[in-house]
């Protein structure tokens, strides 16, 4: 490196750092350009191993006045002629850029409203109390500052691995696509945003179909922009499908086979039977006894294929995924070190005590009170092997939690089963027999 003093650069880039870690142009709400090119330039082509400008001399006293005139260009070339790394040029020149924006994005910081009630929600403020057309420039502003960073300094080659999430989501498409995919959805949040702040929570037949229109033009919009094949992984990772299956998915510890299988079968479901949008809209109007059927009879088929295409095992621990007792059991494990089976040995216990309480309901030679006290010991075992298993404070803190609540409802006398998909059924072992009430007697 030419005569350079280390602490200017390093003080340039101390101050950059934020800028470096997430620029104001590359937020997830970032917005689309049209081009890179800001009045009439065109995007910068010149890399760390070009030949360097004539004009540039690498020289502290080049570099110092291309930082004072605010000459992004300039300072960009010294650097450049100074043997400066070229990730350093970026954060120096790309905070250098950032401050002729910076008054501009302070315009739209909203000032906190001291006589608000700090104590409740105000329901007429959302998206940081800007308004529709603030959001708006606020995004032009942001797009004209990333254009001016390439502009200057070309796209940044790290941008993905910056942007972990952009990857993660929108992986399968191109770098534009995923900027415009990324607009796209930001887009639509607002307006499903919009329409549930607007009704309040109380929604007509009318606003369920501006939900449903939104969700129409937003699938028209991304069928437009992306191929067929792309729509598709589309859905796979963003779809209200996929955000409601990942946290089943995480429970189950689900291979990506098992969670295309899956996915496949419960997209169709739900976009047949979803009341609601992923803001809480309804989407359909509320139906009548034959949708009720119809969707029940959906769901039976559907459990079927996804036993089917799990096989029995893995269908059970998809099954017991979605259950709130069994994910606290999970949580339980990992959190202290049980073994590894001990979610699926207290669901196995529970089983058992169903059986085990049905056929004491079925018992024809005992009374009801002596129904009620089998069942009732039945339950104390029960409780007695969960301890057993999870130990003494964890089993507390469990119960306390309301997990087991079939071992409660044991004891007085309710005895409650599982099908294979997790439905509850309950049966109440019989009341005994009154004796009559003497005529005119209090009730």
């Amino acid at each position: 490196m030419k005569t350079l003093p280390v602490l200017l650069v390093l003080s340039l880039a101390a101050n950059a750092a934020l800028l470096v870690v997430n620029p104001p142009g590359r937020t997830r709400e970032a917005g689309r350009s049209e081009s890179p090119a800001v009045a009439g330039g065109t995007a910068a082509t010149f890399t760390a191993g070009d030949a360097r400008p004539p004009s540039a001399t690498g020289q502290s006293g080049a570099i110092a006045v291309a930082l004072k005139a605010g000459d992004a260009e300039a300072l960009r070339d010294e650097l450049r002629a100074a043997g400066v790394d070229e990730e350093v040029i970026r954060a120096v020149v790309g905070a250098s850029i950032w401050k002729r924006y910076s008054a501009r994005f302070k315009e739209f910081q909203t000032s906190p409203d001291t006589k608000r009630a700090w104590w409740k929600n105000d329901e007429d403020v959302s998206w940081g109390g800007q308004t529709k057309e603030q959001r708006a420039a606020l995004r032009a502003l942001r797009a004209e500052l990333k254009a001016e960073q390439e502009r200057v300094l070309g796209q940044d080659p790290d941008a993905a691995r910056m942007n972990p999430w952009m990857e993660r989501q929108y992986g399968f498409a191109s770098a534009d696509k995923r900027e415009a995919l990324q607009q796209l959805e930001q887009d639509y949040n607002e307006l499903g945003g919009e329409l549930r702040r607007e009704t309040r929570g109380f929604q007509t037949p009318e606003d369920a179909e501006k939900a449903r229109f939104i969700q129409e033009e937003k699938r028209r919009d991304l069928a437009a922009l992306l191929t067929p094949e792309e729509l598709a992984e589309y859905d796979r990772r963003n779809s209200r499908t996929a955000q409601n299956l990942r946290w089943q998915m995480t429970q189950m510890d689900a291979s990506e086979e098992e969670y295309l299988a899956i996915f496949e079968l419960r997209k169709d479901f739900d976009e047949r039977y979803a009341d609601h949008d992923a803001y809480g809209n309804r989407v359909r109007a509320k139906t009548g006894d034959e949708d009720w059927k119809a969707r029940r009879e959906a769901e039976k088929a559907l459990n079927d294929q996804l036993r089917q295409a799990l096989g029995p095992e893995r269908y059970q621990a998809y099954v017991y995924s979605n259950d709130n007792d069994y994910q606290q059991l999970r949580a339980a494990t990992k959190r202290f070190g049980l073994t590894e089976t001990t979610p699926n040995a207290v669901f196995a216990l529970r089983d058992d005590a169903a059986k085990a309480a049905t056929r004491i309901a079925d018992d024809t030679a005992l009374t009801a009170e002596q129904k009620r006290a089998e069942v009732k010991k039945l339950a104390e075992q029960a409780r007695g092997r969960i301890t057993g298993l999870l130990g003494a404070d964890v089993a507390r803190t469990y119960f306390d939690n309301n997990g087991a609540s079939w071992v409660g409802q044991l004891e007085n006398g309710t005895i409650v089963t599982f099908d294979e998909a997790g439905s509850q059924s309950h049966r109440r072992i019989e009341q005994p027999s009154r004796p009559a009430r003497p005529p005119g007697a209090a009730k």
